[in-house]
């Protein structure tokens, strides 16, 4: 990449208003919306949408109502609103599991809003130090936070810039509607068939979001995913179908599914776990060091940051250790209170040290997988990023320790510890997913010259907002839909419920692991294709190529329909890498002809999260998530062609506004 390309739209030398009271309050009023309507999506479809990229779009357009407004007001909106989707995607995928395990009847406001708002506030400290290392890996591509500086930049410049943004969100926006709205169209199509003794078959995804965001990753990435899913759904899943003599009574596609939340994901889940922790020792010495010289510019400018580029300047660091003092306050009467409350243990000693234990766990295991969240965030984006996949593991080794610090006490208040995983879990899971989405934004800032420092106090305020809506909104939707077979009154309509897949796995890894009875051996097999792939990512390496552990972790985690458009997008991008490498010289990402593809893929992707969140709306009122369906059954069929058809052509379309 050229050093033309590094630079950011707005110089460091130039100063324009950032933080400024419209910003501020455009900036709270999405956070909140986009946490409401994320929460439900996250409950009753087990996924959020992206909040950053139509909260850049929804920003753009209202600040252009106001004179003097500006490109870095508008980036520090959409930086504030994703922390309403951080939030709802940290507190939806967990702490229902206290409603599965029956250890709370409801959301208690008090109790809910500061789990949230301690470990959201922990994100953001954690992803400051991370900024700095993150942001300048070769192999992070960011494609979400890309397509948000994309976005940002092009509305600056207009003409042709914005055509091809305008074209990618309008044919992003009608496709989800006509996928996920009025569902004529179809979003994937599972091949599955039964064989004399297993069973096969793949899942193909259709979303323009997906496909989009695979082109901008990139073939290294994309290749990584097809390995992933090549391993984990060709290979495993029909030998796993073979062992556990999968019978022939039920539906291929359901036995598959069966056999991959049962099986499978833990393979997934042992892949991730181990590629994790190697590339967590890979960043960790650069990690302390990039610390370490903050602290000593810090010292030697005597609390200055004189001479330091302002698109340069984090939250200082004597700030951040006071921040994370005061955090570390706030979480040991949170956590002690509830262990009191608890009953378990007898000794104030044993209550004492169980506390000071867990709080060390929050900030050791929290800064772990929010290193791990913020690579995958580069890796392949927000929107799929694995978060729930990464909490397992943090639910497995906690659950693990809380099986020495409470023995004895496990046979007759195992539910009771099972709920402490879960609470302790919670606020990792919000610090893990608000450093994801930090480091996203300070991406798309960094596109456009932002001061990071304001960034990352404007997500701080977005998480205070949404801690302080979350608990009422999953109140409400427990109370309208109950949560996963768990109904607040007799009578209520299971159709409408609310299935909460991620914290159902949550709830069952650590009933699992407290109650011995998880399944260790697929998390093993897991971490052995780990091993192997890390040895072939070294090897290749001395090539100048590479195998991303965690990426082939996340291929075998997520299901095909997920993985194959991203990996569909991420093949166009390498043939029209190819085609301008043989007809044209000089550097490919240059050659404003591709610059054109990605474009119109950061439109694609603007226009589908955007739809997506304008959905949730009726969906909410509805309590329905097929409301505005136009077709039935019988039609699946034909929207499954029409899916294919749209697959084709949006790689076709890619590929000639890139080489034409």
């Amino acid at each position: 990449m050229s050093s033309e390309d590094n630079k950011p739209l707005i110089p460091a030398s130039t100063i324009l208003p950032e933080f400024t009271i419209k910003a501020i309050i455009l900036s709270l009023i999405l956070a909140a919306v986009l946490a409401a309507s994320n929460a439900y999506l996250a409950l009753k479809l087990g996924q959020t949408i992206s909040a950053s990229i139509p909260a850049s779009v929804l920003a753009l357009g209202v600040l252009r109502f106001f004179k003097n407004s500006n490109v870095l007001e508008s980036n520090l909106a959409q930086t504030a609103a994703s922390a309403g989707e951080g939030v709802a995607a940290a507190i939806s995928f967990v702490l229902p599991a206290m409603i599965l395990v029956h250890a709370w009847i409801g959301f208690p406001y008090w109790e809910t809003t500061l789990v949230t708002m301690v470990g959201g506030l922990l994100g953001v400290m954690f992803s400051i130090p991370l900024r700095p290392i993150l942001l300048n890996l070769p192999e992070l591509s960011f494609p979400e936070g890309t397509a948000i500086g994309n976005v940002l930049k092009a509305s600056t410049q207009g003409g042709s810039q914005m055509k091809f943004l305008a074209q990618g969100g309008l044919v992003g926006a009608a496709l989800s509607f006509a996928q996920d709205g009025l569902q004529f169209i179809s979003d994937n199509w599972q091949i599955w068939t039964y064989t004399r003794q297993s069973l096969f078959g793949i899942g193909i995804g259709f979303s323009p979001a997906l496909v989009a965001a695979g082109y901008i990753v990139g073939i290294r990435v994309g290749f990584s995913l097809f390995v992933g899913v090549i391993l984990g759904w060709v290979m495993v899943l029909p030998a796993l179908a073979m062992h556990f003599h999968e019978p022939h009574t039920t539906d291929a596609y359901d036995a598959a599914m069966d056999l991959w939340s049962n099986h499978l994901r833990f393979v997934g889940v042992g892949t991730m776990l181990v590629g994790g922790f190697f590339t967590l020792a890979q960043l960790i010495r650069p990690i302390i060091k990039g610390f370490s010289r903050s602290w000593e510019a810090m010292g030697k400018a005597k609390n200055s940051v004189e001479g330091v580029p302002r698109t340069e300047k984090d939250i200082p660091t004597p700030y951040v250790l006071l921040g994370l003092a005061l955090l570390t306050l706030a979480l040991l009467p949170l956590i002690g209170h509830y262990i009191l409350s608890l009953q378990v243990l007898n000794h104030r000693f044993d209550l004492l040290i169980t506390t000071v234990f867990s709080v060390c766990y929050v900030f050791v295991i929290g800064f772990i997988l929010a290193t791990i969240c913020g690579y995958f965030t580069g890796l392949i984006g927000s929107s799929n990023n694995p978060l729930s996949g990464v909490l397992i593991i943090a639910v497995i080794i906690l659950s693990l320790l809380y099986l020495v610090l409470f023995h004895g006490y496990i046979a007759t208040q195992g539910t009771r510890v099972i709920s402490l995983v879960i609470l302790v879990i919670t606020i990792i899971a919000a610090a893990a997913s608000i450093a994801n989405e930090n480091i996203q934004d300070l991406k798309a800032g960094q596109m456009v010259g932002a001061t990071p420092w304001k960034q990352q106090l404007m997500l701080a305020l977005g998480v205070i907002v949404s801690a302080l809506i979350i608990a009422p909104v999953l109140d409400l939707l427990f109370n309208a839909y109950g949560i996963a077979g768990v109904y607040p009154r007799p009578g209520m309509d299971p159709s409408q419920m609310l299935a909460a897949p991620q914290a159902s796995l949550m709830a069952a890894v650590a009933q699992g692991v407290i109650m011995h009875h998880l399944e260790w051996n697929m998390i093993g097999l897991g971490g052995l294709l780990a091993i192997g792939t890390i040895i072939v990512d070294r090897y290749l390496r001395g090539k100048n190529k590479c195998l991303p552990t965690l990426a082939v972790g996340l291929g075998i985690y997520l299901p095909p329909e997920v993985i194959t458009p991203a990996v569909i997008g991420a093949f166009v991008n390498y043939a029209v890498k190819l085609y301008l490498a043989k007809r044209e010289s000089g550097s490919v990402i240059d050659n404003p002809r591709y610059n054109r593809g990605v474009l119109l893929a950061c439109g694609l992707v603007a226009g589908s999260a955007l739809m997506g969140v304008l959905l949730a709306i009726p969906f909410v009122i509805a309590g329905n998530s097929s409301v505005l369906a136009i077709v039935g059954p019988n039609f699946t069929m034909i929207a499954n062609i029409l899916g294919m058809v749209c697959l084709v052509g949006l790689g076709a379309w890619l590929y000639r506004t890139a080489t034409r």
